[in-house]
């Protein structure tokens, strides 16, 4: 198989994965070794409290064109991949999750991009690995992200994918704190294209997400990629207004019709009960929207760099060299 002459970035971030990470990377070497002439892969360890860093220190004397990132705690997947998306130079950046996407479709990802595509997602071809609840909750939430937000992110969709250039340099200049990769690919707008695969397991550390976490998940997702929540609220308050106005309208005509009326405890007390629940939901939604604005208003840095270390460089190419020579030893914070 010819060598490729275009560049090729891979992203992966890692939370605790000791137990795969030496295995992941000599997959991905080997592939883009095989396939491409100039490439380099990122790590970023996202705050792991094992081993991991160890295993990493051994794959960067052991293998070329290794950059790892460590961020100083946890941020999560979604700030892990955008801190090594900041960083890359390819001219098509491949994003995968070390302990379920194979090294092996990275040659048919960018094949796919070089041919005029901008991104190119992977569609699992496996069941989730959830609860029954949380299979159920997904269903309802890719319905309710398709048809009421009309969000373009297909079903099964994951993380796996390959961005050009032009796509990396627009995902990157959103800066909100909650922000997703699959989301805002279909929102820049450049062409896109699928690929079904079957996912793999390494064996890695189960990282399934609970309910809660799931709840969380999407809740942050409605509400920083539509004010549809907030609608529904306005119009909650609109249908509350107008019941609220007929029974007044009610009252009104059974005190001039009607000769003797008796107290209405039950359905003064429905009425209360009613009124006092749309009020309750619409302070809710309104909340949560209050606290996304505080959020972003912070202006806080996305994520902190503890240390980034390079490996040795062998590209074929010297003019496109995608890493120095010399490691970072350390640098305190990144500005973005």
């Amino acid at each position: 198989m010819p060598v490729s002459d275009c560049f090729v970035s891979v992203v992966a971030p890692l939370f605790n994965d000791s137990v795969i990470v030496e295995d992941f990377v000599t997959d991905v070497i080997h592939v883009l070794r095989q396939n491409y002439a100039n490439y380099e892969l990122v790590l970023v360890d996202d705050g792991s409290d094992d081993d991991t860093v160890t295993k990493l220190n051994a794959v960067l004397g052991r293998y070329e064109c290794i950059r790892v990132i460590r961020l100083s705690r946890r941020f999560g997947e979604e700030i892990a991949i955008f801190a090594g998306l900041d960083t890359v130079i390819g001219d098509f950046v491949v994003v995968m999750i070390p302990n379920w996407d194979p090294p092996s479709l990275i040659p048919d990802l960018v094949h796919t991009a070089r041919a005029g595509s901008e991104v190119v997602f992977g569609v699992s071809s496996a069941p989730r690995a959830d609860t029954f609840l949380i299979r159920i909750g997904a269903a309802i939430f890719d319905w309710y992200c398709r048809k009421v937000l009309k969000l373009n992110v297909p079903k099964s969709s994951t993380q796996f994918r390959v961005l050009s250039r032009q796509a990396v340099n627009a995902v990157i200049t959103v800066k909100n704190v909650h922000r997703y990769l699959r989301i805002l690919s279909a929102d820049v707008g450049f062409a896109r294209a699928s690929l079904n695969y079957q996912p793999i397991n390494r064996g890695g550390p189960s990282k399934r997400r609970g309910v809660w976490e799931a709840i969380t998940l999407a809740t942050d997702i409605i509400i920083t990629a539509s004010t549809h929540p907030l609608r529904f609220a306005s119009w909650l308050g609109v249908l509350a207004s107008s019941i609220n106005l007929l029974y007044a309208s009610y009252v009104v005509a059974i005190f001039f019709f009607k000769e003797r009326v008796a107290e209405g405890w039950t359905t003064l007390s429905l009425q209360s009960a009613l009124m006092f629940f749309f009020v309750f939901l619409i302070m809710i939604v309104i909340s949560e929207y209050i606290g996304h604005i505080l959020v972003e208003t912070l202006n806080r840095p996305l994520y902190y760099v503890l240390e980034e270390k390079n490996s040795s460089v062998l590209v074929a190419d010297e003019d496109r060299r995608n890493i120095v020579k010399e490691s970072n030893e350390q640098e305190l914070a990144n500005p973005l």
